[in-house]
């Protein structure tokens, strides 16, 4: 199953040994190399590691373990490339390889799975995203990241 970037914001981090909300999701890191979730950035300026996590659930980021402060590392700014968060990139236009701008990146979709970036949501303009929905684009259409735009495969 596929979630946006934007739902697992907010998400509370629980502690199923304890069942205590350990924590709360306020972003996420990225990896362009791999195209994952690396982790979040929670609340209290903490970073919680994938590998920590035992469930990423419709509404909460579970975790187990015995002392929260084991897995709950400080958070180091700044994020530099490959690392990158979801606000880096939504907003950024969308160029196909023959120089056509069909939007800008309104949301990254994650595999629940596997966490990995399975594609990024299209968005055409807020009255075209309500009347047609958003479109879809997969990550081996993309060709490169950049700055300026999204540069895409021609569909």
């Amino acid at each position: 199953m596929l979630r946006k970037a934007s739902d697992l914001i907010n998400l509370p981090v629980i502690n199923l040994t304890s069942g205590s909300q350990v924590a709360k999701v306020k972003d996420l890191v990225l990896n362009a190399d791999d195209d994952s979730l690396l982790g979040f950035i929670c609340d209290n300026n903490t970073y919680l590691p994938l590998k920590a996590i035992k469930t990423l659930g419709k509404d909460a980021v579970v975790v187990e373990v015995d002392n929260i402060d084991g897995i709950l590392e400080p958070f180091k700014t700044p994020i530099n490339a490959p690392l990158f968060l979801p606000e880096y990139l939504i907003g950024t236009p969308i160029i196909t390889e023959n120089g056509k701008n069909i939007g800008t990146v309104g949301d990254i979709l994650i595999a629940e799975d596997t966490c990995k970036i399975e594609g990024y949501e299209i968005s055409d303009g807020l009255l075209k995203d309500l009347v047609a929905g958003r479109s879809i684009i997969s990550i081996p259409q993309v060709i490169t990241y950049g700055e300026d735009a999204v540069v895409i495969k021609e569909q």
